[in-house]
């Protein structure tokens, strides 16, 4: 069946917080390292019910989501997971799309964020430029990373591509 995007649920803040785990545990991080990573759920109700988070889903199961915060014109990426069996199937592109033509639509002209390490050439892909970076640990750079959604370039930053707001 096709891959729907819609917007999340309050009810399901724990289920993409786990989602966020596992989607980190895939890089091979140890569990007390994501222990320190996420102390607090990845995604809550609040931010939810804010508007911005969206899942996508295949077959009623939800295998990744994203998340765009800020005021526009200019917002962040706070959150992009897929579930692991869900790397490298083109979910990633898709969401990245989805997120961009609803940044866009929204009124955003950028969208920043610190990605993890292992992410980083997938968003460079994606079009997106690393623009700094940030030590969070001893030993853990985490690349900041920006992309412009003014005009048509990189991977789905067309207009044509934009989705409807959530």
């Amino acid at each position: 069946m096709s891959l729907h995007m819609r917007p999340a649920k309050p009810s399901e803040a724990d289920a993409l917080s786990a989602l966020t785990r596992r989607s980190k545990g895939y890089w091979g991080y140890e569990p007390s390292v994501l222990d320190r990573m996420g102390g607090t759920p990845a995604v809550g109700v609040a931010e939810i019910r804010a508007g911005g988070v969206v899942v996508a889903e295949r077959d009623g199961t939800v295998l990744g989501y994203y998340q765009v915060t800020g005021t526009p014109p200019d917002g962040e990426l706070a959150d992009m997971f897929l579930e692991p069996e869900a790397i490298g199937t083109g979910l990633g592109r898709a969401l990245w799309e989805h997120a961009v033509g609803w940044a866009r639509l929204a009124g955003y002209r950028s969208l920043r964020w610190e990605s993890d390490p292992n992410a980083e050439p997938f968003y460079l892909r994606m079009g997106a430029e690393r623009i700094g970076e940030r030590e969070v640990a001893p030993g853990r750079v985490l690349p900041a990373m920006r992309v412009t959604l003014g005009a048509a370039h990189g991977h789905g930053t067309s207009a044509s591509a934009a989705p409807p707001p959530p």
